[in-house]
């Protein structure tokens, strides 16, 4: 099974191939100020490191956020025209379940914290489970910061840039046991994303791509798909 995937919900766009879950080739480019024909030029590149063509691929996956609300929509109508115009299915991830599997073998459960601005965050809960994958305990969410924080009832990894912007907060209010992934650890990836979709595939959670839409959490006028 052949995947191209594409992750713009941070402000590092990439994008990678695989082939059976194993990853073929990879690029990432800053994605402040890029535009959709960047990202397809990235795309081509990415094919061409990977011996492979758009014609050749099985499908597509997609990070659809939450996340930057530019890149989303990048992201998504590139692989959206792409699709469509190959007759390809789209298996949409969320962009912090991606983020969560930065630490797939945690042994731990892991919370995307992400900084959503407005003085909230976008997180959710995934914990490793008997295969030693991780599973969502919780839906995707835009909470207060200290809310999140006073959730914890366990040990738990805190990961994404909200641990930047509220840095001071989460020094002096994160229970005991709750540790912080180092910075590396916070930018959702392409790879990553191609080895969730490969693994989900069989499951047919695809999706036909003149329904795919962004995820915008905080406004009740944006699209929301429930993860």
């Amino acid at each position: 099974m052949k995947l191209l995937a594409v992750e713009t919900s941070s402000a590092i766009f990439s994008v990678a191939a695989s082939d059976g879950g194993s990853i073929l080739a990879s690029e990432q480019m800053q994605g402040l100020g890029q535009t959709s024909l960047l990202l397809t030029d990235l795309a081509e590149s990415v094919l061409r490191q990977a011996g492979l063509s758009l014609e050749s691929l099985d499908g597509f996956a997609i990070s659809i956020g939450p996340g930057s609300f530019t890149g989303l929509r990048i992201g998504v109508m590139t692989v959206k025209t792409l699709a469509w115009a190959l007759k390809k299915p789209v298996l949409p991830v969320s962009s912090l379940e991606v983020i969560a599997n930065n630490l797939p073998d945690s042994g731990q459960p892991v919370v995307p914290f992400l900084d959503a601005r407005k003085g909230k965050v976008y997180m959710a809960c995934f914990a490793p489970d008997e295969k030693g994958s991780l599973r969502r305990i919780d839906p995707d969410a835009f909470l207060k910061p200290e809310e999140v924080l006073r959730s914890f009832k366990e040990p738990a990894i805190l990961v994404g840039d909200g641990l930047k912007r509220y840095a001071e907060l989460v020094n002096s209010a994160a229970p005991a046991g709750v540790e912080k992934a180092e910075p590396s650890l916070w930018v959702p990836r392409a790879d990553v994303l191609c080895r969730l979709a490969a693994r989900r595939w069989p499951e047919g959670l695809v999706d036909d791509p003149h329904r795919l839409v962004p995820q915008y959490l905080y406004s009740q006028e944006s699209d929301i798909i429930g993860k």
